[in-house]
C-alpha cells in the first residue's frame, strides 16, 4: 500500500448572521498526488443579541477546535499534521497571547487551548478561506461552480506554495477584551477612610490651639 502523509486542516469564519467551521483531510503520496476531501462542516446563526464581529469569530474558532477533536476520536488515524485557519487576526492574539482577557474570552480560549494547540493556528485571508461560503451563504450555482466540497485549490499545491498572509493586529480590537481591575472600596472602608480623616482633623487643631 502507497504511503501518505496526512494532514487535517480546519477553516473557521463567521459573519454577521453565522459563524461556522469545516474540515478537509489531505493526503499527499509519496509520489506526490494529493487528495483532498471533506470531512464535516457545521454552522449556526448568529445569536439575536447584538455582538461583536471578533467574539463571532471567536465562536466560530470553538466549533472547529470541537469538530476536530471530535474527528480525531472517530478516524482513529496515525499521526497527521494539524493546521487551524481563521481570517480573525484578534482570534489569533487571544489565543496565543498569555493575558487576563474577558470572563467571555478566557472561557472560550481556555476551551480551544484544550482541545487544540495554539501554535498550529494560522492566518488565513478571506478570500483563501472556505469558511467564508459556510458563514455567508451563496446559492447552489456558486456552489457547484466553486466545487467547495474539494477544498481550497492551494491545498493540492505543496506547502511551501501555501498562501502566506500578513497578520494586521488591530491592538484596539484586541485590548478592548482585557479583563479590567477595578479597584472598589466597600461602605466599611470608606467608614474607615472617613474616621482616620476626623482623627486627622482633631489632632491637627489640637496641635493649632498650642
Amino acid at each position: 500500500m502507497e504511503e501518505s502523509n496526512l494532514g487535517i486542516h480546519t477553516f473557521v469564519d463567521a459573519s454577521k448572521t453565522a459563524y461556522a467551521a469545516c474540515i478537509f483531510l489531505r493526503s499527499e503520496s509519496s509520489r506526490g498526488s494529493v487528495t483532498v476531501q471533506l470531512l464535516q462542516a457545521r454552522s449556526r446563526i448568529a445569536p439575536m443579541k447584538i455582538i461583536t464581529i471578533p467574539r463571532l469569530e471567536l465562536m466560530a474558532a470553538v466549533i472547529g477546535a470541537r469538530l476536530f477533536s471530535s474527528m480525531k476520536q472517530s478516524l482513529k488515524l496515525p499521526y497527521m499534521k494539524t493546521y487551524f485557519w481563521t481570517d480573525s487576526s484578534s482570534v489569533l492574539t487571544w489565543i496565543t497571547r498569555r493575558e487576563q482577557w474577558s470572563v467571555f474570552v478566557i472561557n472560550r480560549i481556555s476551551e480551544i487551548r484544550k482541545l487544540t494547540t495554539s501554535e498550529d493556528w494560522l492566518h488565513i485571508s478571506t478570500d483563501q478561506n472556505p469558511a467564508d461560503i459556510l458563514s455567508r451563504g451563496c446559492g447552489p450555482k456558486q456552489l457547484q461552480k466553486c466545487k467547495w466540497w474539494q477544498g481550497p485549490a492551494w491545498l493540492q499545491n505543496p506547502k511551501e506554495q501555501w498562501p502566506k498572509s500578513a497578520l494586521n493586529i488591530d491592538e484596539k480590537e484586541v485590548e478592548i477584551e482585557e479583563r479590567k481591575s477595578i479597584i472598589s472600596a466597600n461602605n466599611t472602608e470608606l467608614e474607615s477612610i472617613s474616621l482616620l480623616f476626623i482623627t486627622i482633623q482633631k489632632i491637627f487643631y489640637i496641635f493649632k490651639d498650642d
